[in-house]
């Protein structure tokens, strides 16, 4: 049961809860709003149950033959209402249980009058305690006077039959009348409701309460319907954008992500389609320039050295040629000198050749592969190469890699021009710039007079400014020798300048140079 969390996590399952959760509160609002709240306010306002008038208007035909007489039977009518204290129903919707409870018995707990047809009492009937225990005083409210005129001017509105009193008591009148339809008196009831609806009160709210449970159990299960449906479409939409991109992050751009619809996924669909189109057709141009500036290089480098070389082999060899015969030792020193050349030129091809095949330096950083390289470089030149670095810190592969061209070449300069016997290379992550110096101890050149003249310094140049730094070649601090130096500052990498205080606490320690 450990996955259950992790699983619930997922979108699908968060939007199934959700969905779930708004319909059963969308539902439970709706049954609050328009069931139990009308409900309450229905119960809990005044009450004017019209069953009291049908219970009144059952007893009026037995009141008929007193009121008949001349003068009406007084007696006969209090005896009646003595000995026939029916009780009288509030609502005809009662269970066993609370028939009994909510009742109104004339006598009991609600006042029962006779009222003759000139509106004068004939006979009362009242409970002994309670607010109608004094018949006079229940008969004297505005609202009972008002209730036995409607009565006995024939009104048969509820709404005028039926009055509630500020004390609290509801008045109910009916007509006495005879068979030819003349009102001979009036039936008046007075009754406190209110302790009498309690019971019902609380029936008809737990009713309505229950009525939640069907409206709970609806919603959750169309809710929980509804969300697995539409979170299953979604994240299978999701899984397909996220299958495209991983396809993409490993070089596979023919992958496109198929959804038709018109919606904000399927309009983020065709835009990362139409990216990743761009992205394949700018990685195809750049592949294209890469190898045209390799070839251009090589072009550049080939002529500069080797077919300088070649060139030079063949006078030699002319010359040799001419003076085999008339001079054959000085025919033999120009070929000893076309051997070296010779051999100059295989070296040449063979930098050439590994230039091709660079160090790696997405694996080994660009100070490791500037050890490696300034070692092979040593022992082919026979010039000691020592490298320094300090405050190392991770760079974008590009900048390396121009940066170790720029030393690459550096380097081969010096093996053929300067006549060194020492090189230093040193890379310095700097609070503001990434610098790369390359210096010997060797004759030197005027590089004001050499500008435009050779390939490979134009090279370098070109490298280092493609990636926003810039190139300077001066003489060396020693006051011998060359000093090539590139620095990049590190604003136009986008890489993060360190603070006074992350530069004191963070910065690796400046490394020794290693003599290699």
């Amino acid at each position: 049961m450990s996955h259950l969390p992790h699983r619930f996590r997922g979108l699908r399952w968060r939007l199934t809860l959700s969905y779930a959760a708004v319909t059963l509160v969308a539902l439970m609002s709706l049954e609050i709003a328009f069931v139990i709240v009308p409900g309450i306010v229905s119960l809990a306002g005044p009450q004017r149950p019209a069953a009291l008038l049908t219970g009144l208007e059952r007893q009026t035909p037995r009141l008929l033959p007193y009121l008949q007489r001349t003068p009406p039977d007084r007696a006969g009518l209090s005896a009646f209402l003595s000995a026939h204290r029916d009780p009288i129903l509030i609502s005809s919707t009662l269970t066993d249980a609370i028939r009994g409870t909510v009742a109104v018995i004339p006598g009991g707990n609600a006042a029962l009058l006779v009222i003759g047809a000139d509106g004068q009492p004939l006979a009362t009937l009242a409970p002994s305690s309670g607010p109608a225990a004094n018949a006079s005083a229940v008969y004297a409210l505005p609202q009972a006077r008002s209730a036995v005129a409607a009565a006995l001017a024939s009104r048969t509105d509820a709404t005028t039959l039926i009055q509630n009193a500020d004390d609290g008591l509801t008045l109910a009148a009916a007509p006495i009348t005879d068979t030819s339809g003349r009102v001979r008196g009036a039936l008046l009831l007075g009754v406190d409701l209110v302790p009498l609806l309690r019971p019902l009160f609380a029936t008809n709210l737990l009713g309505l309460l229950a009525s939640l449970i069907p409206f709970t159990l609806i919603a959750s299960v169309l809710g929980t319907l509804f969300g697995v449906l539409t979170a299953r479409g979604l994240t299978r939409r999701l899984g397909a954008l996220a299958g495209a991109a991983d396809a993409w992050s490993q070089g596979d751009f023919a992958v496109a992500v198929r959804d038709p619809t018109e919606d904000e996924l399927g309009q983020l669909a065709r835009h990362l389609n139409g990216m990743a189109e761009q992205i394949q057709t700018l990685l195809a141009a750049r592949k294209e320039l890469a190898v045209v500036e390799e070839r251009n290089r090589l072009a550049r480098d080939l002529h500069d050295s080797v077919k300088q070389q070649i060139f030079a082999a063949s006078m030699q060899i002319a010359a040799a040629r001419v003076l085999v015969r008339r001079d054959p030792e000085a025919a033999e020193a120009r070929l000893s000198e076309v051997e070296r050349t010779v051999a100059e030129a295989q070296r040449e091809l063979t930098d050439l050749i590994r230039e091709l095949r660079p160090a790696a330096l997405a694996n080994k950083g660009l100070v490791l592969a500037l050890r490696d390289y300034s070692g092979d470089w040593s022992r082919r030149s026979g010039i000691a190469a020592e490298v320094y670095a300090q405050g190392e810190r991770p760079m974008p592969l590009d900048v390396e890699q121009a940066l170790f061209r720029v030393a690459q070449e550096a380097l081969a300069n010096i093996a053929r021009h300067s006549g060194a016997a020492h090189a230093e290379v040193r890379v310095s992550w700097e609070p503001e710039a990434l610098r790369l110096t390359v210096s010997d101890d060797g004759r030197g050149f005027d590089a004001t007079a050499a500008a435009g003249k050779g390939v490979g310094l134009q090279s370098m140049r070109e490298r280092v400014e493609a990636i926003g730094g810039a190139l300077a070649i001066r003489a060396a601090t020693s006051g011998r020798g060359t000093c090539v130096e590139a620095c990049v500052p590190l604003a136009r990498l986008a890489v993060p300048v360190p603070d006074a205080a992350d530069r004191d606490d963070a910065a690796p320690p400046a490394r020794d140079g290693a003599r290699v």
